[in-house]
């Protein structure tokens, strides 16, 4: 399912992009860059950013829009849809 990814967000290396790291607080699990296109920005540098959501075992995966499609463990309270 497509949800969005409570995270991290700071300026990229690229005017298009952003640095999204997760979760928003320590301890960090993955930072990576982003499309622009793919967040919602939101204040003091929190936001959200389009992710798909994989179940595997009980547990909540996040696929990240990265071009490697990087994973990360994410918590339902993280969550949005």
């Amino acid at each position: 399912m497509n949800a969005w990814l409570r995270c991290r967000l700071d300026d990229g290396m690229f005017s298009d992009e952003f640095a999204v790291t997760y979760p928003a607080f320590n301890p960090v699990q993955k930072s990576v860059f982003v499309p622009r296109s793919c967040v919602l920005e939101g204040e003091e540098h929190l936001g959200e950013v389009k992710v798909l959501v994989v179940v595997k075992d009980g547990a909540q995966f996040a696929v990240l829009p990265t071009p490697r499609r990087d994973i990360v463990r994410v918590e339902a309270a993280d969550i949005r849809q």
